[in-house]
């Protein structure tokens, strides 16, 4: 009787320390986390090859030649003033008034042009900063249809590189070395960011 009872006493702690374990290990297994669903997005493609970044540098373009076209003819302007310097007598005052007009025309030339640089960087700065944020709202939307749990960017590395500088910073930003086609989403981003408003 008194092998039973001990018999029985250590079956029902071995019992007590198996149901332990199995808690343990259902407890450790529902906080277990599933592997992550990932994408991967070329952001340089994106921004470089969307219809919304090339109706932009169309625009831009468009711009670009106005200025240049008025440029060229301040330039031509200053060409005649110079060629009729030459012309004038050297000390007379046709030719010192001739001569305070093509310091004047040269420095407004010189001013729109460093103007005109000056505003098409700053809009080339706004415009993509925007664009950079219209693409993370599509991101965001196209990972979630898709169930993805990450999304990360994969950059072209162009070779050779303009310079061992540019090479050595491609090297250090570029995040993703490696990645099956499968898991790229650049095209659906493309198309998302395209379609978006």
């Amino acid at each position: 009787m008194k092998n039973v009872k001990s018999t029985m006493l250590i079956a029902v702690i071995g019992m007590m320390i198996m149901m332990g374990a199995y808690q343990h290990g259902r407890l450790e297994a529902e906080s277990a986390v599933a592997p992550a669903k990932i994408g991967i997005v070329n952001v340089t493609k994106v921004l470089e090859t969307s219809q919304k970044h090339k109706q932009w540098q169309a625009k831009m373009q468009a711009e670009r030649e106005v200025m240049q076209a008025e440029f060229k003819a301040m330039e031509k302007d200053l060409a005649a003033l110079t060629e009729s310097i030459k012309l004038r007598e050297p000390g007379s005052e046709d030719r010192r008034k001739l001569t305070k007009e093509f310091i004047e025309k040269k420095a407004i030339l010189e001013s729109k042009d460093a103007s005109y640089q000056e505003i098409v960087t700053e809009e080339m700065h706004m415009w993509t900063e925007s664009l950079y944020k219209k693409l993370l709202v599509v991101i965001d939307d196209v990972a979630k249809k898709k169930g993805l749990d990450i999304v990360i960017s994969s950059e072209d590395l162009s070779v050779p590189a303009p310079s061992l500088r540019d090479f050595m910073l491609t090297i250090k930003t570029k995040k993703v070395l490696y990645h099956r086609p499968q898991y790229d989403i650049t095209d659906e981003v493309l198309t998302a960011l395209d379609a978006s408003k």
